[in-house]
């Protein structure tokens, strides 16, 4: 039997925590003896309760205490809640309750009409009853009057529209009048309704953080942290930046939790000032709240008057004037409307208006399509709000004298008018190095360093660019803008698809259960922009198709948005989860992908709230990244390298892994200093597992969303063994690509941890420390190096490299490289001084064939086609590859599988439609269905239309992209197009080469057409024929070719050593040993001195623990494992019995 011991796990001592008591959310066994079937029926609360009292009766309560007293308080306040309410509260609102009771700070992320008002009422009411002070701020003072009114009916310590004793419920605008007379009142609590008007205002947020007891001088390094949070992504001498802000941090944490509990109800602009954003590192959160593009909506276009589409539509309306027209437009229409004997009203920044179009004393409201603007982002009405019009295409116009010194701008303009400006520059640059770049062009500044070089380099290309608009009379045309000249001045103009999706989405608000049914109408003014509007988003919002307003039966339209308000939609299901992935792009991600997230922040871990609409399912999920394995074998002196055997029993101890902030190494053993640099500055994953614990107390469910692999299931096994005794109810859910549609069938279809993997990756990880340990113990005692190391599956990679090295050697000559047109002839000479000055080449035949496709890529050809193409090492490829599928831009890349989906194969077949390419289209599903797919895009857009979209918004991915990041997903884009297309018809040719004496004969493609090759070209060689006056290049080399990267993973690939996982780790791994080196010119791999003396070591010793048939063997084992077929416990049994016979027989020997 194998069971897995996690240290530091146990909820109550802290202690070491077996596996399967840690799944039965339970303590250790030093804590709780005996049988744990007792337990298994309870629900989460009587175990609790059971557990907590055997502790105290047997005097062993520790740390359980704070997980009972937290169930306790947890269920207090929902018993109050009820008490008060009537009601049982919504999943949604246990939520907040249980965050409040814990006196955490936060935002509530949710629709309109969730409870969120009286979730704050109530807890004010309890916190009341302690005789503590609640400041309750609101908007306006209707709002503040029907609060009161609602509050006065449970509360008896009232204060309406001033400040008092108990709960005082006041305007932003009564704390801005009335600052010095209320600047020593302390609440306990804060509760802020409508956060807009301290977003935009700094000094709001001075009068906040008075009133919430923040010191000072807190307050002053907050700021300072912004500011240096700024600097460090743009400076590239960052350690003492990071010292700063390190400093600053540990102040600004001792004061955690001792100023006033804030809370924020809504919130719908993010904090962009210093001083707002200062305030998240204070309170631990982002002043906003998370945004939601759910929508149920019609989408039109029409080149009608708005006056016609009113008088058919009627009451309920929104029209938004596009901002270039200007308020006179707003106040002409406004005056159209009021003719025709419709009540209307302009939207200003109050709330006057909204309130009359609520009791239905307006008919229309009219204003700004401004994405900042309170008719676009201020009206939540779900059953007066039917339709918005749009007056004009939304776009943004801005003068191109200014936007021109926007890098990615500069960029987009540069293309228009043919001046050549190298993307990757541009490309690779960071948000905040563009925006320094800018303010420097618009201040005139001059940049040092690296900026101060490439601005050096734009400034010459903003010359060309305004020597070429003097030819201009009137417009310029791209695919998503346009400049135009207005008078004297040039502008450039494009679509504004946020303000579209924001104002459109007032028609469409949660009601009755379900999304109302909207209808959205543009009255097209420019039909360019539009199609540039309908392009981009039919990129955002699937199955985007807008119809022609005139086509649509009104009448018919009309009664289907009636109902959606006034009927009963099917029930909503409300739930609460979180969900754990491995990486921060990863989390972040998915967070952005159903709207803008809140952010906050718990003991350092970021994490990212967001909403999911998934028709009538409404997810709130948390979002958390581990960042990697949270725990590993431990290196403490316990059993046999971290394994325990009891009685032929398994027992490997797992260690949280800590993290040197200095060097950036790894261990997992507690200690005081780092063992590589002796820092005293170390993180623990503890933290992130603290953090993870916390959040899982406050859901339903917890979904563990890691990747799809056997490393992936066993950090899930790993978390939910941490976890448990918090929550229960973990999920494990797999996708296999990170897109929304991914994610809703991944929250669909939850499932459980697969163990068989689990037990896979732990054998694997054991017979990889304890051969790897015992191995280069002996090393380090053969060579008296402790720098020597080993390991099962990296010995028989350096004996190929070795081999093939000393076969290298023994084959020395010179090679005289010939280039014959773009194909290069070697020779092989002994003698350097051999005159070669001409060849002749005879073709000897043309041969048509066929040509099939590749399939797409799997892990082991994409890193042997990035190594030949761009010399990408192994490891930076597999980095890339990461980073493009936690973006969403690719399926998962660790994979053996050459299988594409239904959903791929339409993915090919929309490109190559949209590229009139569709009659080459040749559907391939390349196998059948397995755990994995092949690799390929997860949308139908090629690498510049990537580049274009980062051009158009620089933060749409969290990941900064280099040329390396563009070429291999072209590399993917295209392999896997080629794959859905038709064959191509190529030509071969055969040569006969004579150079000297030597005759050879070549057959190389000289010719492609059709097909695939539309899309990805094979090389075509171009050679002469005749005789041909040459001058080779003569240099020392060697009949025997040294392997190269790419050789050596598909070695590795077709003899089953490794996996796809593992490829680039190997040969790293041997690289960081300093066993092989690559050469700098042909990139090749060399065995060096040490690797040969270390392999014919092992192969002398230990060729039967080591060789290539015994890793591969084992391999194999370990895949049935994985699958069910063989025993765990049996096949470390027998892995520690070849160790100990090997080890002992070679010491009894005295052979090492």
């Amino acid at each position: 039997m194998v069971t897995s011991v996690f240290l530091k796990a146990c909820p109550n001592c802290g202690g070491p925590l077996e596996d399967y008591r840690a799944l039965a959310g339970l303590p250790c066994s030093k804590c709780l003896p005996g049988d744990i079937s007792p337990f298994k029926n309870l629900s989460i609360d009587e175990k609790i309760r059971l557990i907590y009292n055997i502790l105290v009766h047997e005097n062993k309560l520790k740390g359980y205490w704070n997980l009972y007293y937290y169930h306790q308080l947890s269920q207090e306040i929902i018993d109050y809640f009820k008490k008060i309410t009537g009601n049982e509260p919504w999943s949604l609102q246990k939520l907040w309750l249980r965050r409040l009771v814990e006196s955490s700070s936060f935002s509530m992320s949710a629709p309109t009409g969730m409870g969120k008002t009286t979730t704050i009422i109530v807890y004010s009411t309890y916190l009341q009853n302690s005789n503590k002070n609640v400041l309750y701020i609101v908007p306006t003072k209707s709002l503040m009057q029907q609060i009161c009114e609602k509050m006065e009916k449970i509360g008896d310590k009232t204060s309406c529209g001033k400040v008092g004793s108990g709960i005082s419920i006041v305007t932003v605008n009564y704390i801005n009048r009335n600052f010095e007379e209320i600047k020593e009142y302390r609440p306990d609590f804060v509760a802020v309704d409508d956060a807009d008007a301290i977003v935009k205002s700094g000094k709001t947020v001075d009068r906040l953080v008075t009133l919430m007891g923040i010191p000072q001088e807190v307050y002053e390094d907050a700021i300072k942290l912004v500011k240096l949070k700024r600097l460090l992504a743009i400076e590239e001498k960052r350690d003492e930046i990071e010292t700063k802000i390190a400093e600053i941090e540990s102040r600004i944490s001792k004061y955690y939790g001792t100023a006033s509990q804030l809370v924020v109800a809504s919130a719908t602009l993010r904090p962009k000032g210093i001083k707002q954003k200062a305030l998240k590192y204070i309170t631990g959160f982002d002043v906003s709240t998370a945004q939601i593009y759910a929508r149920n909506i019609i989408d039109a276009f029409t080149s009608s008057s708005v006056v016609d589409i009113v008088n058919k539509l009627g009451s309920g309306g929104l029209i938004l004037v596009s901002k270039e027209y200007g308020k006179d437009k707003i106040k002409e229409v406004n005056e159209s409307l009021k003719e025709l004997g419709f009540k209307t009203a302009i939207a200003l920044s109050g709330r006057k208006f909204l309130e009359k179009f609520s009791s239905g004393e307006i008919d229309i409201i009219i204003g700004s399509a401004s994405y900042y603007g309170v008719a676009v982002r201020g009206i939540d009405e779900p059953k007066r709000l039917k339709y918005v019009i749009f007056y004009g295409v939304p776009k943004s116009r801005v003068r191109l004298s200014q936007a021109i010194y926007n890098p990615y701008t500069l960029l987009k303009i540069s293309k228009l008018f043919n001046v050549n400006i190298d993307d990757n520059l541009i490309l690779s640059l960071s948000p905040s190095e563009a925006q320094l770049i800018k303010l420097a062009f618009l201040k005139s500044q001059k940049l040092t360093g690296k900026l101060g070089e490439i601005q050096k380099i734009l400034e010459g290309k903003i010359d060309e660019i305004k020597s070429a608009l003097k030819a201009v009379s009137n417009e310029v045309i791209s695919d998503t803008f346009l400049i135009r000249k207005i008078g004297k001045e040039f502008y450039i103009e494009y679509p504004d698809a946020i303000t579209y999706l924001q104002g459109s989405g007032r028609s469409s608000r949660l009601l009755n259960g379900g999304l109302t049914l909207g209808l959205a109408i543009t009255i097209i003014d420019d039909f360019k922009l539009y199609e540039m509007l309908k392009r981009k988003l039919q990129y955002m919002i699937y199955n985007f198709n807008p119809t022609n307003f005139d086509s649509l039966d009104i009448v018919k339209v009309k009664n289907e948005i009636e109902r959606s308000r006034n009927d009963k939609n099917e029930e909503l299901h409300i739930s609460t989860g979180l969900m754990i992935v491995e990486s921060p792009t990863k989390a972040r991600t998915i967070a952005k992908m159903f709207g803008a997230p809140a952010r906050r922040n718990i003991a350092g871990v970021p994490i990212y709230e967001t909403v999911i609409v998934d028709g009538n399912n409404v997810h709130i999920l948390d979002i958390v990244a581990t960042k990697g394995h949270v725990a590993d074998l431990t290196t403490e002196n316990i059993g046999y390298y971290g394994v325990e055997i009891r009685n032929e029993d398994k027992y490997p101890y797992y260690s949280p892994l800590y993290k040197c902030m200095n060097c950036k190494r790894v261990f997992s053993q507690e200690i005081d200093k780092c063992p590589y640099c002796g820092s005293t500055l170390i993180s623990s994953s503890m933290s992130t597992i603290n953090a993870i614990r916390k959040i899982a107390m406050e859901v339903e469910k917890v979904y563990i969303a890691t990747d799809p692999d056997v490393e992936g299931e066993k950090i899930a096994f790993d978390v939910a063994a941490n976890i448990s005794a918090y929550n229960p109810n973990i999920y494990r859910v797999k996708y296999h690509e990170v897109t929304k549609k991914g994610i809703l069938e991944a929250l669909a279809n939850p499932m459980n941890i697969d163990l068989n993997l689990v037990k896979s990756q732990i054998v694997r990880r054991i017979e990889d420390r304890w051969v790897g340990f015992e191995l280069s113990k002996l090393l380090q005692i053969k060579f008296s190096n402790r720098n020597f190391g080993a390991g099962r599956v990296q010995t028989p990679v350096l004996g190929w490299i070795t081999k093939r090295t000393e076969e290298y050697r023994k084959n020395m000559c010179y090679v005289a490289s010939i280039k014959l047109g773009n194909y290069t002839y070697k020779v092989f000479l002994d003698n350097k001084n051999v005159k070669i000055d001409k060849v002749i080449v005879k073709k000897m035949e043309d041969k048509d064939d066929i040509i099939l496709p590749l399939p797409p890529y799997t892990t082991d050809s994409l890193l042997i086609d990035a190594y030949n193409l761009y010399k990408l090492p192994a490891e930076r490829v597999m980095k890339i590859a990461q980073e493009l599928f936690e973006s969403g831009l690719i399926t998962y890349h660790r994979t053996d599988s050459i299988h594409v989906s239904n959903k791929g194969i339409e993915i090919a077949k929309e490109y190559l439609d949209k590229k009139g390419l569709i009659k080459s289209f040749i559907p391939r599903s390349w196998g059948n269905e397995g755990t994995h797919e092949a690799i390929r895009p997860t949308r139908p857009i090629d690498a510049e239309e990537l580049k274009k979209e980062i051009e158009d918004n620089p933060q749409a991915y969290f990941i900064k992209f280099t040329w390396a990041h563009f070429a291999i997903y072209d590399m993917i884009f295209k392999r896997f197009l080629a794959s859905q297309m038709k064959e191509a018809i190529g030509k071969y040719t055969k040569y006969q080469i004579k150079v000297l004496d030597n005759v050879s004969e070549i057959t190389v493609l000289t010719s492609i057409k059709g097909g695939f090759s539309d899309v990805l070209k094979p090389r075509i060689y171009e050679i002469p024929e005749g005789e041909i006056q040459v001058n080779p290049i003569i240099t020392k080399g060697s009949k025997v070719r040294l392997y190269t990267y790419a050789e050596v993973i598909k070695e590795m690939k077709d003899k089953n050593i490794g996996r796809p996982s593992t490829y680039a780790k190997i040969i790293q791994t041997l690289m960081r040993h300093g066993y092989i080196v690559e050469s700098k010119k042909k990139y090749a791999l060399i065995a060096t001195k040490k690797g040969i003396n270390v392999y014919n070591y092992l192969n002398s010793k230990f060729s039967s623990l080591v060789s290539e048939s015994t890793t591969a063997e084992l391999l194999e084992k370990m895949d049935m494992i994985a699958g069910g077929k063989l025993n765990a416990d049996n096949v470390l049994t027998e892995i520690l019995g070849q160790i100990k016979s090997l080890v002992t027989s070679l010491n009894s020997e005295q052979q090492i």
